[in-house]
């Protein structure tokens, strides 16, 4: 049984639900943080039932998208349940705040979630409320975790706690038999799954009335995601993916990867090029022929001048910077100024969202890049990273990030053994910042 003495609260104010309150503390034995949800409605039996099921439910599920539970603490004046604190951000906030995630991201967020679900959904465990709110992603957008099993329950529990049409869920993500309030199993969570798929790539929940395709406004989706995503939102239940292992399978394979080169620069979308670049190196790129590598550097250049046009393709057209300032780092110096310059823009620069700047990969890329570009494209490289840097107040940069990111890229910049003209201007510049940081 935990001792409340053991925990320093940090935020009392994490989340909130509509019977328990999450906050995060530290626990000082073991050095970690944990998030402790507390209920709240404690002369509410029904209720305290509900919790005392959800750590029975976590204490059955080990799977590292979903949060372990640690301890409880259940008292007559106390309901309290200790976890793993999972530290990011909502996949809801992040679609407000950010530009709708690259596909390489979505899928690897719901791949990760769809295995989650297909570990609970073994155990006879369905989660009921499945939805933005309810996924957090790591910082470095690495994980996605399945969060808030407040209502996640076997069918029994079902029968034990309510009566009959008693609806569990949040309206907007629930499928028809959930909303009827009908027993439900799996495939209300994969309906759940798809809606949530849906506005991470389209921005919104899907519209009453018929479906409407993401993929034909948006060619950075591929049409094999909104046949997923229809899949899952099936009105009958019998005619849906039947699984989370199914929906896992046909996520990852909705890319087409053995295409020709040349047939895809000519017919492709923008999604099915992503997916041909990252499959090559620099010396399969130098190997091209010339009149395709040139289609596809206008092409980057075209998505950088349409931008504010269609700023559904941003995510996309970061990716591609990234890919093209990696292959291309071999290529002639006229050819690849486009690329660095529109690389270190978009990578600190770039409005991605109301609060969100600069792509990281994007930044990594460059960081990388700039330690073993040829002798040429350094020079290329540096000039355009001394003329971006020229004119800035480092005493006044956006976050800390920003003064740490520039100078581990001015710092790659002058270990290159190619380093040799820009390398004054380059170690000014790294002198400055470094004054500026202390200052």
């Amino acid at each position: 049984m935990a001792e409340a003495s053991r925990y320093e609260l940090l935020d009392d104010s994490h989340g909130k639900g509509g019977f328990g309150q999450v906050s995060k503390r530290k626990d000082k034995i073991l050095e970690r943080l944990v998030a402790v949800k507390e209920l709240r409605l404690l002369d509410d039996e029904s209720a305290k039932e509900r919790f005392r099921l959800e750590a029975k439910t976590l204490a059955r599920l080990s799977h590292p998208n979903i949060p372990a539970i640690y301890d409880v603490d259940f008292g007559p004046d106390r309901m309290l349940i200790y976890f793993e604190f999972i530290e990011g951000k909502s996949l809801s906030k992040l679609i407000k705040e950010s530009p709708l995630p690259s596909m390489e991201r979505a899928r690897r967020w719901f791949g990760q979630v769809a295995l989650a679900l297909d570990h609970a959904h073994k155990a006879n465990i369905v989660h009921r409320d499945v939805k933005p709110q309810n996924i957090v992603v790591s910082e470095d957008e690495a994980t996605a975790t399945l969060v808030d099993f407040g209502i996640a329950l076997t069918a029994d529990d079902v029968k034990g706690l309510t009566k009959e049409g008693y609806v569990i869920g949040t309206p907007g993500y629930m499928s028809p038999e959930q909303a009827d309030g009908e027993d439900v199993d799996g495939r209300s969570d994969i309906y759940s799954l798809g809606v949530t798929l849906y506005e991470s790539l389209a921005g919104h929940l899907p519209h009453a009335g018929g479906y409407q395709s993401i993929s034909d406004s948006n060619e950075a989706v591929a049409p094999a995601i909104d046949d997923l995503i229809q899949a899952c939102l099936e009105q009958e239940r019998s005619a849906r993916i039947s699984t989370a292992m199914d929906f896992y399978k046909r996520l990852q394979s909705a890319f087409r990867t053995d295409v020709p080169l040349s047939a895809l620069l000519t017919d492709a979308r923008l999604h099915e090029i992503v997916a041909a670049l990252k499959s090559m190196s620099a010396d399969d790129f130098a190997s091209r022929p010339r009149g395709q590598k040139l289609l596809l550097i206008n092409r980057l250049k075209d998505l950088i001048r349409i931008d504010e046009e269609k700023p559904e393709l941003r995510s996309a057209t970061a990716e591609v910077i990234q890919l093209m300032l990696r292959l291309a780092r071999l290529e002639k110096s006229s050819d690849y100024k486009p690329i660095a310059e529109a690389a270190i823009e978009w990578g600190f620069d770039k409005q991605y969202g109301p609060t969100w700047i600069g792509d990281e990969d994007i930044r990594n890329e460059l960081v990388s890049v700039s330690k073993v570009i040829s002798p040429e494209n350094h020079s290329v490289l540096s000039n355009a990273f001394i003329d971006f840097v020229t004119d800035k107040d480092l005493s006044d940069l956006p976050g800390g990030w920003y003064a740490h990111d520039l100078r581990l890229l001015v710092m790659s910049l002058l270990a290159n053994p190619s380093c040799g003209d820009d390398a004054d201007a380059l170690a000014s510049f790294y002198d400055d910042i470094n004054a500026a940081s202390h200052t």
